[in-house]
């Protein structure tokens, strides 16, 4: 074709637009029943004018530019502060009232214009038409978010119920066929655009059809229509942490991947149904178990399986491998994941930067994450709107993270913005107050609040009304942390028992907090059961011990004034932290320090000078560390992308050169 002869594209494209031009809601009926379904969502797209068309919205992390305009925009919706908005954020959190979110989410929204009446014809006929243009999945996420902005969080809901409603014949086997491929589609996407419950909803009714109503003659496509059903379940119900639902989900997955294994011959790949298992074990903090099935599902995926899958599978081991501190391994699975340079679907890519920003935390490297955080919040708000739940975690997992970055400064406003977000999307969207993820979102603010409130009274004010003043909101925001953190602590008894991480967790950080409420003995029974816990879990060299070690070390030291028992402890913690992770981390720092202080009470001159030498040092030896870090070639990555041989030698920390 010579160069003046008319590109194809833009001529379909000309037709198109100049289709759309013609549109009224006749002909809109007509295309959204007899044109083919990628026409049908391209034509939806434009005459639905999303975001005027905008390409600020796009994020394509193979472009340069496109990830810098990301983490932009990712900042200002972290910080609540849009540039040319308009909008003035908050200037603290008490000043954030409902409306003020209210305010800030309709910036965020997607923008449109329905002329047409669009959102009245999507129904299950249409979902099932549109959902198989697999090319277009990000435009069809957003069309579906746009629905939920037009008809209210409740049209996941209806659309889930539409289905479940239909009635099938129980001897019609082609019937059953298609019912159960349109409830498995349905279940997926709706698990995929963060709507879970829903999710759950219609992938346990197609559970039940595929049981007890589907007699299939071929038991190879049953038993694959089970796994993919059953693997989707489970990954929804554990990350909604509906952890009732999940043990019954669990054992029917762990039946069924036990016929599967048992196959002669067998060339069906269940390496996802394995990540599904990892990641229940994952939420419920048992994480040796995480990490055996998440080992499995890389010695299951094959040579000729998708790169996506693959994709999935190493990313998922990369974050188990690094909250159980196996920072070497998870380094070099990312480092050989960074050799694949070809485009990588943008919802992918988010769930591998997420991944990739646990290690980060994990290795003390939180500033690192923070970029990967930027570019998740303002992707997942792209494509799947403000008010869902895919968003709140992020904003979730964010301030965290934010927190966890600030915590030498004592600057948590936009770590304190961010929860607030995710609470408010919670809330709105419809979560249950006694839900996990609320509840863990509330966990954080609690976290947040109480330096927050101590941060108050380090100020060097002189009038006493204002010192009284200061007073009253540091208590009233300690004690709102208080009842947050109990809420925690109730509902991790109810859902997990107390022989369990997530209890431990919330002992240690009702111990913290009454240590800033002065109710020391208190405090100090808290710190005590999470140790108990911890303990007995992870055994008495774990890192989370040596957190709560050095917790009660610092009440010990400053409150109780029990040296002798606060030297011990921290001597403890320090091992640990040595051990396990270098003398760059930054946990020995509050060591050193608190042996500091234990040290010059017992008049110890040796010790303190040396522990005032120790922790001179251990700056140099943190910034040399860190410098390192962010300069070090890996030459043992190898230009093969997935080679699936060299991250399974990484698995093994095999030494040969392949």
């Amino acid at each position: 074709m010579s160069n003046s002869s008319p590109n194809v594209e833009s001529l379909y494209n000309k037709s198109l637009n100049q289709f759309c031009d013609s549109m009224n809601e006749d002909i809109l009926q007509n295309v959204l029943k007899w044109l083919p379904p990628s026409i049908s969502l391209q034509m939806i797209w434009k005459i639905l004018r999303v975001n005027d068309g905008c390409e600020k919205f796009v994020y394509n992390h193979m472009i340069k530019d496109s990830e810098l305009s990301s983490i932009n925009r990712g900042r200002e919706i972290a910080q609540m502060s849009l540039q040319n908005s308009g909008y003035v954020a908050p200037v603290s959190y008490r000043q954030m009232s409902s409306e003020t979110h209210e305010g800030f989410a309709t910036i965020q929204q997607t923008k449109f214009v329905d002329c047409y009446n669009f959102s009245n014809y999507f129904n299950l006929t249409l979902f099932s038409k549109l959902v198989d243009v697999t090319n277009y999945r990000s435009q069809l996420f957003t069309i579906f978010q746009i629905c939920v902005q037009i008809n209210g969080f409740k049209f996941p809901q209806h659309l889930a119920d539409e289905w479940i409603k239909i009635e099938i014949e129980d001897d019609n086997d082609n019937i059953n066929v298609h019912h159960i491929e349109q409830g498995l589609k349905l279940g997926f996407f709706l698990g995929d655009a963060g709507w879970f419950s829903e999710c759950a909803l219609v992938l346990s009714h197609t559970y039940k059809i595929i049981t007890t109503k589907w007699v299939c003659l071929d038991r190879n496509l049953e038993l694959v229509k089970i796994i993919q059903c059953l693997t989707k379940w489970l990954l929804v119900v554990s990350n909604y942490h509906n952890f009732d639902e999940a043990k019954i989900v669990l054992q029917h997955m762990l039946q069924t991947i036990n016929i599967i294994e048992k196959i002669e011959g067998r060339t069906l790949c269940i390496a996802y149904a394995y990540v599904a298992v990892s990641q229940y074990y994952y939420v419920l903090m048992e994480f040796n178990e995480a990490w055996s099935w998440a080992v499995k599902s890389v010695y299951e995926l094959r040579d000729k399986s998708a790169d996506i899958l693959k994709l999935l599978v190493i990313s998922h081991a990369i974050r188990v491998c690094s909250v159980l501190n196996k920072l070497s391994t998870a380094k070099k699975l990312i480092n050989q994941l960074h050799t694949y340079e070809k485009e990588i679907d943008q919802n992918i890519h988010v769930d591998m930067l997420l991944n990739e920003a646990c290690y980060s935390l994990k290795a003390d490297l939180a500033k690192d994450s923070i970029n990967s955080y930027y570019i998740a919040l303002d992707s997942r708000r792209n494509l799947f709107g403000y008010y869902n739940l895919h968003t709140a975690i992020v904003f979730v997992d964010y301030a965290y993270a934010r927190y966890v970055c600030d915590y030498s400064t004592t600057d948590f406003n936009e770590a304190m913005r961010s929860i607030l977000q995710g609470i408010f999307i919670m809330e709105k969207i419809g979560l249950p107050n006694d839900n996990m993820l609320l509840v863990n979102a509330g966990r954080i603010k609690a976290l947040i609040l109480e330096e927050k409130a101590l941060d108050i009274m380090d100020r060097d004010l002189q009038a006493d009304g204002i010192k009284r003043l200061l007073e009253r909101m540091k208590k009233n925001m300690l004690n709102e942390a208080e009842a947050l953190h109990l809420k925690a602590l109730k509902v991790s008894l109810q859902a997990v028992g107390v022989k369990a991480l997530l209890t431990a967790k919330s002992y240690c950080n009702l111990g913290r907090l009454y240590q800033s409420q002065e109710k020391y003995t208190q405090s100090e029974q808290m710190h005590l059961k999470a140790i108990e816990i911890k303990e007995s879990i992870l055994g008495k060299d774990n890192p989370e011990v040596a957190l709560s070690l050095g917790h009660l070390a610092s009440l010990y030291t400053y409150q109780l004034k029990k040296y002798q028992d606060a030297e011990e402890l921290y001597l403890r913690s320090k091992t640990i932290y040595e051990t396990t992770y270098g003398r760059q981390y930054t946990g020995l720092l509050y060591d050193f320090q608190g042996l500091v202080e234990v040290y010059r009470e017992l008049n110890n001159t040796e010790k303190l000078n040396q522990y005032n030498e120790n922790l001179l040092r251990f700056h140099e030896t943190r910034e040399a560390w860190l410098h390192q870090v962010h300069t070090a070639i890996d030459e043992n990555c190898t230009k093969d992308d997935l080679s699936l041989e060299k991250f399974k030698c990484i698995l093994n920390e095999c030494a040969c050169d392949k």
